[in-house]
């Protein structure tokens, strides 16, 4: 395969991975004003908005992680050029975003009055309590969101989404700027009005999305039956057989990295923050391998649909050498790096001092991370998911976490244990992921 070849491949991968990550940091950005904007109310508003929002997001994370299939099926729709089914899939999709968004909602509204089994202290949970209630309802205009984003990053029109996000951060800010303290007329809501903010800005976003889609000429050969045609039962079961274990993968590895961060918490003040810390900044470098697994299921899907398979499992390992080696270049920052970093955020030496351990394996962890990532995405486009829950489940929960906790609270490692823990969940996550992805293309070609 000729370098030429790889370098196409490359550019067309970061054509459409740019406007994906511009979109996550986005996303990040929404967060990260809420956070400074909570904050001057007083640690008491801010941990109550940390706690709801910290159980509200894993049921919107499942969501998303329910809607994602969908975006290798509109690429491989947009291969075949059988544009027709693609508003028939479209439709199909609206469909399960309201299904899943209802039973969401439905199961945040039965926790609301239970939220004390968190054990949170009682000022928490009062305050919390209406915050959680009004953000609850933004799961339905974030999955809508989500579906439309899943189309037009699809069919490789991956600036929409990006564009309609980078609104929704603008709206954000200014709807906290304007309920929380009642600028311009408006009621002072305190930690309600960051809540309304972000439920308004979301079904902005949302009604966007479906005004551009359905209006726009572009789309309009894909709108030819109409939204009142009955339902295809099997097509509705199939996007709920593939959502259904994908968002299991994103419940198991959100899940697994949060208790890790309970388990840190054992250890004291220092190496949690030194923790935090160190995800923070992981976290920061991962959202261009998103971007990167995200294209590579678009451009697998798309060629899968074009029929030439051959292509789709280049342009698949073409993506997850590119998420490794994107992540090898993070990891000699992070190692090198690794006393400057935490001065970012803190001047405590103790807490710098664990964080430039945790750094020294997160320069190892850092490639894996990549690679499995990217993976992941690559058998998205072949619309494989239930293997990949499966091994997310195994990797984490039954390898890197009780590994973890062996090496940290049994083997006198300590704190680094955790980390080395899900580093050895994340090696056999890299290799599983990448072998399966290297299986499943070898039988199409000999299909």
């Amino acid at each position: 395969m000729s370098q030429s070849k790889f370098f196409h491949e490359s550019k067309l991968l970061a054509k459409l991975s740019g406007p994906i990550v511009v979109g996550q940091v986005g996303q990040n950005l929404i967060t990260l004003a809420d956070t400074i904007m909570v904050g001057a109310l007083g640690p008491l508003a801010l941990s109550a908005s940390a706690f709801a929002g910290s159980v509200f997001i894993v049921f919107l994370i499942f969501g998303i992680g329910m809607l994602s299939p969908i975006t290798a099926l509109f690429a491989r729709m947009q291969g075949q050029e059988n544009y027709p089914y693609g508003g028939v899939l479209l439709r199909h999709s609206v469909f399960v975003a309201l299904g899943v968004s209802a039973f969401t909602i439905g199961l945040l509204y039965l926790l609301a009055p239970n939220l004390h089994w968190f054990g949170q202290t009682p000022d928490v949970l009062e305050l919390g309590s209406s915050f959680f209630k009004i953000i609850t309802w933004s799961i339905l205009p974030s999955l809508i969101y989500q579906t439309y984003k899943q189309f037009t990053d699809g069919i490789g029109k991956t600036k929409v989404a990006m564009y309609v996000m980078m609104l929704g951060v603008v709206l954000n800010i200014a709807g906290n700027y304007v309920l929380i303290h009642g600028h311009y007329g408006f009621p002072k809501m305190g930690l309600d009005g960051a809540a309304w903010a972000t439920l308004i800005a979301r079904i902005v976003m949302a009604v966007i999305m479906m005004l551009y889609v359905h209006v726009h000429p572009h789309f309009k050969h894909y709108m030819q039956e109409r939204w009142t045609h009955r339902f295809d039962h099997h097509l509705l079961k199939n996007l709920i057989r593939l959502g259904i274990p994908n968002g299991l993968t994103y419940i198991f590895e959100v899940g697994a990295f949060s208790t890790a961060a309970v388990m840190m918490g054992w250890f004291g003040a220092g190496p949690l923050a030194a923790h935090q810390i160190t995800i923070s900044l992981a976290s920061t470098s991962f959202l261009i391998t998103l971007g990167i697994g995200i294209a590579a299921s678009i451009r697998v899907g798309y060629e899968l649909g074009r029929g030439d398979y051959s292509l789709a499992r280049f342009a698949g390992f073409t993506a997850i050498k590119l998420g490794g080696a994107y992540m090898s270049l993070c990891a000699l920052g992070f190692f090198f790096l690794r006393e400057w970093f935490p001065t970012f955020y803190v001047k405590d030496a103790d807490v710098i001092a664990w964080a430039a351990q945790f750094f020294i394996v997160v320069a190892i962890f850092e490639v894996f991370d990549g690679v499995q990532a990217v993976a992941i995405g690559a058998l998205r486009g072949m619309s494989d998911t239930q293997w990949p829950s499966i091994i997310a489940f195994f990797a984490y929960w039954i390898m890197g976490l009780p590994l973890g906790y062996l090496l940290a609270f049994h083997l006198g490692v300590g704190p680094v244990g955790i980390w080395i823990g899900l580093l050895i969940g994340l090696i056999f996550a890299a290799i599983l992921l990448t072998w399966r992805f290297h299986v499943l293309s070898k039988r199409f070609l000999k299909n």
